[in-house]
């Protein structure tokens, strides 16, 4: 996945933005501030083209018939986040393929069969720069570990003990992630489920540690090479102006409403990550109301004038 840390960034901007946004279902504005959990789960998913239209229309018709039930709240949020996820990679991917097809390196990292191997130091140069946009949003949206989910110890350097702990955390997670696939296997039929398991066992291919360096000890120079603060986050991009005022309980006067929620301007990549996820929102909304027969959010893949990804 582009970078981690500013899909669960955009979904909070997006979220506090959302709120002013007269073009999204109210439904909608009421579930992604008070399911907040389900939508940041949503945030972190892959292909949604291919689940949330059908999610949506289920929820839709359990809405026609009488009331939502908890858990049409709940997987609905689950769809909000995974538009926003879709936002964040239809404006991130473009710019962190440059020089390697991103989505192609993340399948072969994954382990995919018949992908295209991508040399390690394509990958090492993509990750890098994937960490310098994350390190960027880690200072600027959770004020480096002072507001928000994350904490100053997220991308803090670890001492050799810290580190065992952290790995005992990824088996740990990946232990989570496998219990999905069956919580019981047959014993009769173990051979074939731990080939099976095996297979679907994603490898930890992300180097975090190389994350907290970039963070702990940013080069000047590579910060201005990958144009950080000027391609991708400008501190005086319109909607990320609004953003951060939401954020500080602070109000929000009528010509940046009009700059945001009209215009829709933004003028950096992460701005534009935000507009790109409202826009969907309010798309997801016509599709709820029954004012458009598709689902308008393209994923990657779909993204105009790119014929792959």
């Amino acid at each position: 996945m582009s970078d981690m840390i500013t899909h669960w960034a955009s979904f909070e901007d997006c979220r506090r933005l959302a709120q002013l946004d007269d073009g999204i279902e109210p439904l909608f504005r009421d579930l992604i501030e008070n399911e907040q959990n389900a939508a940041r789960l949503g945030t972190l998913t892959r292909l949604g083209k291919d689940w949330m239209p059908p999610i949506l229309k289920r929820a839709r018709a359990h809405a026609d018939e009488g009331e939502l039930q908890a858990r049409d709240r709940r997987d609905l949020s689950f769809v909000l986040g995974g538009l926003i996820h879709q936002a964040c990679d239809n404006v991130m991917k473009p710019i962190l393929s440059d020089g390697v097809n991103w989505t192609q390196m993340q399948a072969y990292l994954r382990g995919t069969p018949g992908v295209p191997p991508v040399s390690p130091e394509q990958v090492a140069a993509a990750h890098e720069l994937s960490a310098y946009l994350d390190a960027e949003v880690f200072r600027r949206v959770y004020m480096e570990g002072e507001v928000g989910m994350l904490s100053r110890f997220f991308l803090s350097e670890l001492s050799p003990r810290g580190q065992d702990f952290e790995q005992f955390i990824r088996a740990l997670f990946q232990r989570t992630l496998l219990s999905s696939h069956t919580l019981n296997p047959p014993v009769e039929e173990m051979d074939d489920w731990l080939d099976n398991l095996f297979s679907r066992l994603q490898p930890l291919y992300v180097d975090v540690e190389g994350w907290v360096r970039v963070y702990q000890n940013p080069d000047p120079a590579k910060i201005e090479a990958f144009d950080i603060r000027t391609r991708f986050y400008r501190e005086d991009d319109p909607t990320i102006v609004a953003a951060r005022a939401l954020q500080a309980g602070q109000p929000i006067d009528d010509q940046l409403r009009q700059a945001v929620f009209v215009d829709h301007s933004s003028t950096c990549a992460y701005g534009e990550i935000l507009q790109v996820g409202l826009r969907y929102l309010r798309g997801a909304s016509q599709y709820w109301r029954g004012e458009s027969d598709d689902l308008i959010a393209p994923n990657y893949e779909q993204w105009p004038d790119r014929a792959s990804a």
